[in-house]
């Protein structure tokens, strides 16, 4: 099966990775598996933000948690500092974990309500063993980085905004100076107004950490902000992948084609004409045979059915997963 390039700068590769939910014997006796992510292939650079997008329940929350462990894949493989994160033993993946880190969806209740927010903050260097006055001194630079004070410190979570809140995940999240951060949306639950500042915060704190995103989201405009590359998930498959620019100017996939009609000013866009996809997302537990895309797809044709497509590069550096790419 085709595989994305093999990128010389890449801080992880991820090759065939399935993590699937279930498997118990149906009333027929055959394993009854959800496939959250069904066979995912990709490189995430070194110092670059990778958006993921798609819609609700296509998978990317399911990818983003395995790939630091947080879900055990079903299968496939997780390659991070020539390890392989899928079937490494729980002692070392608590040592790999350092550079690993995540930033949820919600701050209120990702942040729990009985710490303070230094306590938060300082939890993980607490687990690594860093020494007191160090952590101290750590915690502090930290808040201040984000955007808050020292005297916050002390507070407790319902006393701060949602944004806040955020800017306090952050800030756990680069306690122990991890390479790679998986953001999953990050700034949805927050007022608009907010949300800017957030990714403002964000941008600057990669430069200022040399950090590796992963930034997963569901509003494009979002991610064209934030990303170098986009990567397009539809029923647990990638279905596109390419520099934010070129997948933005050039989609290829008929299904990125209907997102990006979707947005504000995605007619003028695109150069294409608002796309209503009829009919329902398919369910992970019983997908379609061939391209799982083909049911909504106004250009499905019988080989649409028959073989399922791989991701092939169409143009330079813009992977598809479609029999018949860039047409109208």
């Amino acid at each position: 099966m085709p595989k994305p390039e093999q990128a010389k700068d890449a801080l992880m590769q991820v090759r065939d990775l399935r993590v699937w939910y279930g498997g118990k014997g149906s009333l027929f006796g055959k394993p009854d598996w959800v496939r959250a992510v069904d066979g995912v292939s990709l490189d995430i650079r070194q110092g670059e933000t990778l958006g993921l997008v798609g819609e609700s329940g296509c998978g990317k929350s399911s990818l983003g948690r395995a790939l630091i462990r947080l879900e055990k894949p079903h299968s496939g493989s997780i390659l991070f500092g020539g390890e392989d994160l899928a079937t490494v033993p729980v002692a070392r993946l608590r040592a790999l974990r350092r550079d690993m880190q995540m930033v949820f969806q919600d701050p209120m209740s990702s942040l729990d309500p009985r710490m303070t927010i230094r306590r938060t903050i300082a939890e993980g260097l607490v687990i690594a063993g860093i020494d007191r006055d160090e952590r101290n001194a750590r915690v502090e630079d930290l808040i201040e980085i984000v955007g808050l004070r020292r005297e916050h410190l002390d507070r407790y979570p319902h006393e701060f905004s949602g944004g806040q809140r955020q800017r306090i995940g952050i800030a756990r999240a680069l306690a122990l100076r991890p390479k790679l951060v998986v953001a999953d949306e990050p700034v949805s639950a927050l007022d608009v107004s907010v949300q800017s500042q957030v990714l403002n915060l964000m941008k600057d704190l990669q430069i200022e950490f040399g950090l590796t995103y992963l930034f997963i989201a569901h509003d494009l405009g979002v991610v064209e902000y934030i990303s170098d590359r986009v990567g397009v998930m539809y029923l647990g498959r990638m279905v596109e992948l390419a520099d934010a620019g070129d997948l933005y100017a050039r989609p290829m996939m008929p299904y990125t084609q209907a997102l990006l009609s979707a947005i504000p000013g995605g007619e003028a866009a695109t150069g294409r004409r608002r796309i209503i996809l009829k009919g329902d997302v398919p369910s992970p537990r019983n997908p379609p045979s061939g391209c799982p895309f083909r049911t909504r797809c106004w250009r499905a044709e019988p080989r649409c059915a028959a073989e399922v497509p791989h991701l092939q590069e169409v143009a330079p550096r813009h992977w598809a997963a479609c029999h018949f790419p860039g047409q109208d």
